[in-house]
């Protein structure tokens, strides 16, 4: 997707106006209203943006207006079925005994001026892998109507279940994959959970250990194919809530661990430069531009950037065929962490990379092809 600056100056403009609950200034004669609304859908930002627009004196009009307001609807639509599905399955679980962690946006959207401006892709919750706990769970996402996607019970970091055309939810065994640096800051945080005071079922983070895994979940993202505005977002809001409360020696100490002191400093700067009362230091440009970029998921460009340089450092892979290779055909340590049973019967690995291969073709269809086709461009 290419990008105008001034689309990205003008859609910052407007977010800007939304967090700070200000009239934004008016769009300017050389940004373009479908621009605009299309960098918004890409950053998952449309909601904020269209309530910053209805407050304009020169608003969209005509056909453009219609794909708003559509826009707008349709937004809103899924974010009551979120909603509503979220109280259930969490309602559903904590009935049956199932201890239950939210995660990311269903709790991030509590610190926006509304919830509905904090929009969500999927809903996402944490289980203790203990005994039969993942199988119970599947049978209560079965009983609210949903449905197994691929790779269910595979042992695979997290199950997922979808009920079209909107729902998607995600139960993680684990907060990080063995194989990222920092997963010894988050195996053991089940000792460290809070109960719910109406519900001994559900569960929350302490606001450091929140805030942490905020920032190791974005930077997981931000440094494999990008993220987008929208993480900026939540890192401006986080600090408005919980920046005078939280135990920042505890914090410090654990970024030091982490390595994520410049990180988390970039993070904290670009969210006041755009929507506090910072400055777009020098040092902000390039992060904030290549976030812009991203959009909401990243891009497949961009994560396979990452991936080759990946392999060249730790495997000395240096041709794009090689990568290919080796993306089929995935070392044990990696595979281990799709396929568990791999640590006890290393003798399965053949049958575990050609059970992934035909996954791949057969739900993965569209990645595949992105994949051959940039050895192809290349």
């Amino acid at each position: 997707m290419e990008i105008k600056k001034n689309t990205s100056d003008y859609l910052i403009e407007l977010l800007n106006s939304t967090v700070n609950e200000l009239k934004p200034k008016e769009k300017p004669e050389d940004v373009n209203w479908e621009d605009i609304r299309n960098l918004a859908v890409y950053h998952k930002v449309d909601e904020m943006v269209f309530h910053a627009v209805s407050k304009l004196g020169k608003k969209p009009e005509g056909e453009e207006a219609s794909r708003w307001f559509g826009q707008h609807e349709k937004s809103q639509v899924v974010n009551m079925i979120q909603v509503g599905e979220a109280e259930a399955i969490i309602e559903e679980a904590t009935s049956c005994g199932i201890d239950i962690l939210p995660l990311k946006g269903a709790v991030l959207r509590e610190l926006y001026p509304k919830p509905e401006f904090r929009q969500m892709g999927d809903l996402d919750y944490l289980m203790n892998p203990v005994s039969d706990m993942m199988e119970r769970m599947g049978n209560v996402m079965h009983s609210l109507g949903y449905k197994d996607d691929e790779g269910v019970g595979l042992e695979s970091s997290h199950d997922v279940y979808i009920k079209p055309p909107y729902m998607e939810v995600e139960i993680h065994r684990r907060l990080l994959p063995p194989t990222e640096e920092n997963h010894w800051h988050t195996d053991n945080i089940w000792e460290r959970l809070i109960k719910d005071n109406e519900n001994k079922h559900l569960l929350h983070m302490t606001t450091e250990d929140f805030y942490l895994f905020h920032l190791l979940h974005f930077e997981k993202h931000y440094s494999m194919g990008g993220s987008g505005i929208r993480s900026i977002l939540d890192q401006y809001f986080l600090m408005k809530k919980y920046s005078d409360s939280m135990d920042w020696d505890y914090v410090n100490q654990m970024l030091q661990k982490m390595n994520y002191v410049d990180f988390e400093k970039m993070c904290r700067e670009l969210a006041q430069a755009w929507f506090g009362n910072g400055t777009m230091k020098e040092g902000l440009k390039e992060p904030a531009e290549y976030i812009i970029n991203s959009g909401a998921f990243g891009t497949f460009e961009q994560y396979q950037k990452w991936s080759f340089e990946q392999y060249r450092k730790q495997q000395g892979i240096k041709t794009k065929k090689g990568l290919f290779f080796r993306r089929m055909f995935m070392e044990r340590d990696r595979m281990e962490n799709i396929y568990p049973s791999l640590k006890k019967h290393g003798w399965i690995l053949p049958f575990c990379w050609l059970h992934r291969i035909i996954k791949s073709l057969l739900f993965r269809r569209d990645r595949v092809k992105m994949e051959l086709k940039s050895f192809k461009d290349k």
